[in-house]
């Protein structure tokens, strides 16, 4: 396992010949592992996720190579084409693996060599060779040059995710990176679930808090985005991490919460935030399991 390359969050999409820009998925960030005979799954923090991939495993072993290791992003795509983070979650929730695509956008390794050190452009360019005439559902990620703020313009009208910058001369490095930028259309983050919203027993949404020199900090209440299986689902997972100890560092007066122990990470997409750190306009995108509190 090879640590990702993240992009970095910029309110600017950087312009110029020396960048391409991909579409920006709304799935969950994967590593394919070929050695020989052996397969493997893993998440952006090196879980082992094989078992839930079946379709896709099936994929690779037709993929004309006995060793790499490929980077891409999972999704369960909608009816018009855009990634649905909500429906890879319950797909990989109950086993299924039918409708799952993995668009890959870098090869790390190939045969018997280390492409770290290559250039994404050149990478690119082995990355196409390898995925040429695969109809399966292991997919090239294409890219566009030149042209970013016109890009990004059209991605957030087509009610896309946003769009990711590489520089075409960036070797591949794990960790945050300024060669690989990302803007997004909406804000989109990662929170703790510090505890559950109920009026007369009815559900009202997740009260969140970010971590923040070293606190947990109240960011506010997420109440739309929960259809019936996300708001079970949660339920189910709230019973088994129930305190009485309110998480939050700065304690908050909500009566009737259900409070967790902070373990639960869920993804949520907003517009700005208040003068007082709250989320304006937020909406709950899905539980994060391949993440670590």
């Amino acid at each position: 396992f090879i640590p990702p390359c993240l992009a970095s969050l910029r309110d600017k999409v950087p312009d110029g010949d020396q960048w391409i820009h991909e579409i920006k998925f709304d799935g969950y960030r994967l590593q394919l592992r070929r050695d020989n005979n052996d397969i493997r799954f893993y998440t952006r923090r090196g879980y082992d996720w094989t078992s839930r991939f079946q379709k896709l495993v099936n994929a690779a072993w037709l993929l004309p190579a006995d060793q790499f290791i490929l980077d891409g992003e999972v999704i369960v795509p909608t009816n018009t084409g855009h990634s649905d983070f909500g429906a890879l979650e319950d797909d990989l929730g109950a086993g299924r693996s039918d409708r799952l695509l993995f668009f890959v956008f870098d090869v790390l390794f190939i045969g018997s060599r280390s492409l770290t050190g290559c250039t994404l452009e050149d990478r690119k360019l082995v990355l196409a060779e390898l995925l040429t005439d695969q109809a399966g559902p292991i997919k090239y990620s294409e890219h566009l040059d030149g042209g970013g703020d016109r890009l990004f313009t059209r991605a957030c009208e087509l009610e896309l995710e946003g769009l990711v910058s590489k520089r075409k001369d960036s070797t591949y490095r794990s960790g945050r990176s300024i060669d690989w930028t990302k803007r997004i259309c909406r804000q989109r983050e990662t929170f703790v679930a510090a505890g559950i919203a109920f009026n007369k027993g009815k559900f009202e949404g997740v009260y969140l808090g970010r971590r923040q020199n070293g606190e947990l900090v109240y960011a506010g209440k997420v109440e739309h985005g929960f259809d019936s299986k996300a708001e079970k689902a949660l339920r189910k997972k709230a019973e088994k991490l129930k305190t009485k100890v309110q998480p939050l560092t700065k304690k908050i007066k909500k009566p009737k919460a259900l409070w967790l122990k902070p373990e639960l990470l869920v993804d949520v997409e907003y517009r700005a935030l208040t003068g007082t750190g709250k989320l304006r306009h937020p909406s709950f995108k899905g539980v994060r399991e391949d993440l670590a509190p």
